[in-house]
């Protein structure tokens, strides 16, 4: 694995700590960190508001030690640290408008309501980074979304959701290896 010229050189994969959140829907950026170190056999460490691993390439994989909605302290913590801009980084989270097996990346854009990107974009007071959304709705109509996110992904829907996390695992590898572009084309839109 290489950076290549994409100029991403960190993936912050967005979620709450502690095994109480492991397999809740809002930690399917989590997901996505745990599987890209497990297949470059690499494993985290904490520094600071964040633990980090350290893939081959120079790629820095960063999951928040911070609860999500104050994720921006964390991700704005380790560019500091690595003296990159905000567009050096791909940040990874959960997206309840989006339908479970949907998969959305773009270069930039608003928050669309998740907090923990909301909360980024405050602290890094821009909106031009890329990110990568993880499908993980239709929040049921009458249940409160904190409720919902913060809820265990359901048997029934375990298996497409590791499909999904698979899947967006190999996407950011993608954006680093090609970019942005080159991995809309692949990615984006529903799997079944």
């Amino acid at each position: 694995m290489c950076t290549s010229d994409s100029g991403i050189s960190i993936i912050v994969c967005l979620g709450n700590p502690g095994p109480k959140y492991a397999l809740t829907w809002h930690n399917a950026g989590f997901w996505v960190a745990d599987i890209l170190a497990r297949e470059a056999g690499v494993s985290f460490k904490r520094a600071g508001a964040f633990d980090v691993a350290y893939m081959p390439g120079g790629l820095h994989l960063i999951k928040p030690s911070t609860y999500m909605n104050e994720s921006g302290r964390a991700v704005g913590a380790i560019l500091t640290a690595r003296q990159k801009d905000p567009g050096n980084m791909l940040l990874i989270c959960d997206d309840v408008n989006l339908s479970l097996g949907t998969l959305r990346l773009r270069n930039s854009g608003s928050a669309g309501g998740q907090n923990g990107l909301k909360d980024t974009i405050e602290v890094l007071k821009t909106q031009n980074f890329p990110r990568l959304r993880i499908g993980i709705g239709p929040k049921p109509e009458k249940m409160n979304l904190a409720k919902f996110v913060l809820k265990k992904v359901p048997k029934p829907s375990q298996e497409l959701a590791s499909v999904m996390a698979h899947r967006a695992a190999d996407c950011a590898l993608e954006v680093v290896k090609n970019g942005v572009e080159a991995a809309q084309g692949i990615y984006n839109g529903v799997f079944e």
